[in-house]
């Protein structure tokens, strides 16, 4: 008899910095293979988690047309604005909004 390796959604998720739930919901819609063990218990072979970083892998092209994209040291165009501040303001359940200025 061959010993298998199965891994749960919690283990998968804690390997990749995600939600057991995400990988739960993967394997529900059909994206990646899996397992139903028992009472609809889902579990992942190694080669599932492959299947799984394949469907999420982001691949890059950097070509003359499209060079690669290369982060400024001036992230000022990430912060506040006027329009986003005034939003939080009118928002009083959101805990920490009436402090802003």
């Amino acid at each position: 008899m061959s010993d298998y390796v199965t891994l749960s959604p919690e283990d998968v998720a804690k390997t990749l910095g995600t939600s057991p739930w995400w990988v739960r919901e993967q394997a529900r819609r059909g994206r990646i293979p899996h397992l139903r063990v028992g009472r609809g218990s889902i579990r992942l072979l190694p080669e599932h988690v492959d299947a799984l970083l394949a469907l999420i892998t982001v691949e890059c092209v950097a070509d003359e047309a499209n060079p690669p994209v290369t982060a400024s040291s001036d992230l000022s165009a990430l912060g506040s604005t006027v329009k986003s501040l005034a939003a939080h303001r009118r928002r009083p359940h959101v805990s920490g909004d009436r402090r802003l200025s």
